[in-house]
């Protein structure tokens, strides 16, 4: 015997405003449920067929329509509780632990992550369960930044919480304009940096690589507050290499004091150093700790611009190397982009 079709009847402007929530709602589950009542609305399909167009068991949109009744959308929309067991991922101490260990980087692959729980909480899962919980934590594979073993979070902590004041008590004499740099250095050479880059899925990308061990350094400066930059190209790093650098820094402009903020590297001059120009102070970063130099982002977008190619010489590397930095020095909306750390430019213009 045919199955007979559904007729449900409601009124025209009830019916007007689920074809309005149908047409304008992007949530799928929500779609389907006011697709399921206009098709019975109709009265031209039976429930094994509604069933069929909205993807569903008959039981399902039965379900629907009887939640619907003759007019509680509200009703039609709440979601069910989901049956059957809670997941033991889901306790609290879990996803706590979950937590913990992604914000450590301790785990490279879900199958880590799976023996750590069968070892930890004696709960054995498959590894491709861990993407499910992976996801909910918004869990992501990251480049975590190296640091090294001897670094002080203390020494860091204090730097930026007291920046300010260390800014106040150098003595720069008074009515005088003031510009603060952060500064280092980054070597290059003529052995090819390779990286990734785009390609063709399944295709492999073939470049060439120099194994030849000559090396330059580049010093460069960027100004916390005006967006200035300086760069000095040399063969090697050096107290004479430094010194002239500074110099540099000192002539850009003669009328300024120029607070430099660098690491302590040993060929870095120290605050107390005499050969300093009378118009530069240091300001010494904690040791091990370059995350608190913005400029070290600075190299990073330079060895995108050198690599997988060959270079000759110092000099065809050091013009390519230019055109990576003019950028910097011509457009000062680049260089406080890569400041952009309020626990600089806040105490920095306070000062």
């Amino acid at each position: 015997m045919a199955r007979p079709k559904i007729k449900l009847i409601i009124e025209t402007a009830l019916r007007r405003e689920v074809e309005r929530r149908f047409r304008e709602t992007r949530e799928v589950r929500q779609r389907e449920r006011f697709q399921a009542v206009l098709l019975a609305c109709g009265g031209q399909h039976t429930l094994q067929e509604i069933a069929e167009v909205i993807g569903r068991a008959r039981s399902t949109v039965q379900r629907y329509l009887e939640r619907f009744g003759t007019g509680d959308v509200e009703a039609l929309l709440r979601c069910e509780k989901p049956k059957g067991k809670p997941s033991e991922l889901g306790r609290p101490e879990i996803l706590e632990d979950l937590r913990a260990g992604l914000a450590k980087g301790q785990w490279r692959t879900a199958s880590q992550i799976a023996a750590w729980l069968k070892e930890k909480h004696n709960i054995t899962r498959a590894s491709q369960t861990m993407y499910y919980w992976l996801g909910k934590l918004a869990g992501a594979l990251r480049v975590p930044r190296p640091v090294h073993t001897k670094r002080d979070p203390q020494q860091v902590a204090a730097f930026r919480e007291h920046l300010l004041e260390n800014l106040r008590a150098l003595q720069i004499p008074k009515g005088q304009p003031v510009r603060v740099w952060v500064a280092d250095e980054c070597r290059q050479g003529l052995h090819t940096i390779v990286r990734r880059c785009w390609a063709q899925r399944g295709k492999r990308v073939v470049v060439p690589r120099q194994l030849k061990y000559e090396w330059g350094y580049t010093y460069g400066a960027l100004d916390c507050v005006s967006g200035a930059a300086e760069f000095l190209h040399t063969n090697g790093v050096s107290l004479e290499a430094s010194q002239c650098f500074l110099e540099q820094l000192a002539a850009s402009d003669g009328e300024a004091q120029h607070v430099v903020i660098w690491d302590q590297a040993g060929f870095h001059q120290r605050p107390s150093d005499p050969q300093l120009p009378q118009n530069v102070h240091l300001l010494p970063l904690p040791p091990y700790s370059p995350e608190l130099n913005p400029i070290e982002q600075l190299w990073d977008i330079t060895k995108d611009v050198i690599c997988n190619q060959v270079f000759a010489t110092m000099d065809a590397l050091n013009e390519k190397l230019n055109e990576a930095l003019r950028p910097y020095w011509e457009d000062a909306k680049r260089v406080l982009s890569l400041i952009g750390d309020r626990y600089l430019t806040v105490p920095v213009n306070a000062s």
